[in-house]
């Protein structure tokens, strides 16, 4: 399933997660894999908790972050399809 801007995401409830320093690692149970959050992934994983398109993700992150559209919707597109190509997050139909 391709995603864009009218995808709808959520995220997993399997992710185990611990705040750093600096963000937040979380482990994939399911994969063995870590993962680290910056300040923006973390705002976007935040959002995630309940579904919304890849659109509202977008201007979340622009008005947040202070960034273009098109910067929004490169890290947004960037981060959700690693979340879902590890089974972090799913889209919905």
């Amino acid at each position: 399933m391709k995603i864009d801007l009218d995808s709808r995401v959520v995220r997993s409830p399997e992710p185990i997660s611990a705040e750093t320093g600096g963000g937040v690692v979380m482990l994939s149970i399911e994969t063995g894999k870590y993962f680290g959050l910056n300040q923006t992934a973390m705002a976007i994983w935040g959002r995630m908790e309940t579904p919304i398109t890849i659109a509202d993700l977008c201007q979340a992150v622009q008005d947040e972050f202070d960034v273009t559209p098109e910067q929004a919707q490169k890290s947004v597109l960037a981060f959700v399809s690693q979340l879902v190509e590890e089974k972090i997050a799913s889209l919905q139909a």
